[in-house]
């Protein structure tokens, strides 16, 4: 477990001055590195067995966004493996943690940096590692597959992957997914609404240069289902609820 105090920097925050969800990935993902590199099992320790992590799915509460220049505490916890998955739980409370404003639960997986095909974790990490459960939760089930709504899918925009998109993992971060998301959404909705919770599968890889197809449904008046899809290929869902 790693826990951090900070203050929310003005270029994580909207126009309504609160947390934004991509600014939450990117706290969230260099959390998990760091945690997991103090664990025996970060970055540079799979990476010397041709591996690397990648995040696969992540369900986010927001109970209320934390604000610019807000002094929180935002801490992340690994829960163990389950199947293929390996389970990482994040909260963001206030300065005293007396107040939960952010939980989220993440499902990781481990590739092969050259075939990018999945790797147990039984094959990786050491068995005692794999032996550890979850003992608390910021949000107790994991996230689930995102299912493709019944409403009617409609074309938003195409979005071409630049430099700017891609990390040392030589693919799309995963933080630009909720970004690209959020963009392709009725800006009234957006501007006038705060996002009371995600869901984001991760499902295949996109790279430079490469054109994904952004698909939006309203699955309920403040709920929305953004898709992105590479020559008809899913690569990512997402999920998105808006507070009244």
């Amino acid at each position: 477990m790693i826990k951090e105090s900070r203050l929310v920097a003005c270029y994580e925050t909207d126009a309504s001055r609160n947390l934004k969800p991509y600014a939450f990935m990117n706290l969230a993902q260099e959390m998990a590195n760091q945690d997991a590199l103090g664990l025996g099992f970060g970055y540079e320790q799979l990476i010397e067995k041709q591996t690397i992590w990648v995040l696969s799915r992540v369900a986010v509460r927001i109970l209320r966004p934390p604000a610019w220049r807000e002094p929180v505490v935002m801490e992340t916890w690994h829960k163990g493996e389950d199947g293929i998955f390996w389970l990482r739980d994040f909260l963001i409370r206030n300065r005293d943690e007396t107040e939960d404003l952010v939980q989220a639960t993440s499902s990781w997986l481990i590739i092969n940096v050259n075939t990018r095909r999945i790797q147990r974790p039984q094959h990786i990490l050491n068995a005692s590692l794999l032996q550890e459960k979850a003992t608390r939760h910021a949000i107790a089930t994991s996230c689930e597959k995102i299912l493709i709504p019944e409403t009617e899918l409609l074309y938003a925009e195409s979005k071409k992957v630049c430099p700017s998109d891609i990390d040392f993992n030589h693919h799309t971060n995963n933080a630009r997914y909720i970004e690209w998301a959020m963009d392709c959404l009725d800006k009234e909705l957006v501007t006038q609404h705060n996002v009371e919770g995600f869901r984001i599968n991760f499902n295949a890889e996109s790279r430079l240069s490469e054109t994904l197809d952004l698909f939006v449904s309203e699955t309920a008046p403040l709920s929305r289902y953004i898709e992105g899809r590479k020559d008809d290929k899913n690569v990512f869902q997402v999920e998105i609820s808006f507070k009244p």
